[in-house]
This record gives structure tokens, C-alpha cells and sequence, in this order.
């Protein structure tokens, strides 16, 4: 029996939040439209370690601003992810995808109902559109 624990961000700029499209590669969630996010090393403070992975996936540096969900699944049936997602703000850069996405759009999250992902992000982001 394993846990590990992972972050996300809702990424707000100027009324847009940033959606990535994962990798054909990727082992869970192949090719399905996605926030920017992974797994905390031992060690790492949780704020650090979202701003870590941002960095890597998208190339933005971001001001985290507040947790808005929290979340479980089983990845394996020994394995458990449990899960932050966070608010974050864009504060620089341009977006250089690393090898785990393919694609990515600013978009107003109502859209994000039609794009193909996971149904529990779908809720997610429905419910983070809803709260503004």
C-alpha cells in the first residue's frame, strides 16, 4: 500500500485559466485535456513543489494564491493519490510545453466542458467557473 501526493493549479490570467493536453505517452489520463500539476517530492514544501512543476510542464512562474479542492483516486490497487488543487496567477513568461503535453489553450473555463478529460476535472472546473 503506497500514497503519494500530487498538486494542481487553476492558472488565472486576465479571465483565462491555462489547460494542457497530456502526452500519448503519459501513463494515466493519455491524451486527455488536463491543469498543470504533479507530484510533491519527500521533502518539498507544497507550495514549492506546485511552483516546481509548473516551471517544468509550462515554463510560467505563478503567485499560488489559495487551495481550492481537495481530491483521492487509486492510480493502482496499490496506489493512492491524494490531491490539492490550488488557485494560482500568472505572473511571467511564455509557455514551453515539456515532453509530458502536446498542447495548450487559455481558456475561459466554461469551455472547458467540451474538451475531452478526465470527468472528475471536468466537475472541478465547473465548480471553480461557477465560483466566480
Amino acid at each position: 500500500m503506497n500514497m503519494r501526493v500530487a498538486l494542481k493549479a487553476i492558472i488565472e490570467k486576465k479571465g483565462k485559466i491555462l489547460v494542457l493536453k497530456r502526452s500519448a505517452e503519459e501513463e494515466v489520463y493519455t491524451s486527455l485535456w488536463d491543469i498543470p500539476g504533479g507530484k510533491m517530492e519527500f521533502g518539498e514544501q507544497p507550495v514549492e513543489a506546485l511552483k516546481r512543476e509548473i516551471m517544468e510542464e509550462t515554463g510560467l512562474e505563478v503567485d499560488i494564491k489559495k487551495p481550492f479542492t481537495v481530491w483521492s483516486f487509486m492510480a493502482k490497487p496499490d496506489l493512492q493519490i491524494v490531491g490539492v488543487t490550488l488557485i494560482a496567477e500568472y505572473v511571467s513568461g511564455e509557455v514551453k510545453l515539456s515532453s509530458e503535453h502536446t498542447d495548450f489553450k487559455w481558456i475561459e473555463a466554461k469551455e472547458f466542458s467540451s474538451f475531452e478529460a478526465d470527468k472528475s476535472l471536468k466537475k472541478e472546473i465547473e465548480k471553480y467557473s461557477n465560483s466566480l
